[in-house]
């Protein structure tokens, strides 16, 4: 993703080529950070995708290969932990 910060107005913005992609912030740090979390939820999102929980095989919308038990089994682990603690 070719993402860019450049001055917009009063302020600065995110930039795909020419197409603004983000609103104005009043500092080039804030537009910098911003841009910062676009590149990375693209990144996310290019991983993305429907996979088979590696607990009880439901297939669930997993957003990249570090997230790979569904929600339930994700919740019933939690509590597994926490018993298994105190």
């Amino acid at each position: 993703m070719d993402l860019h910060v450049q001055r917009w107005g009063d302020g600065y913005a995110v930039f795909r080529g020419k197409e603004r992609v983000s609103g104005a912030f009043s500092n080039r740090d804030i537009a910098l950070r911003a841009q910062d979390r676009m590149q990375d939820e693209a990144l996310k999102a290019k991983h993305a995708r429907n996979r088979p929980c590696l607990t009880c095989g439901t297939e669930f919308w997993s957003t990249g290969p570090g997230h790979r038990m569904c929600g339930n089994c994700r919740t019933n682990c939690a509590g597994l932990d926490a018993q298994m603690v105190g």
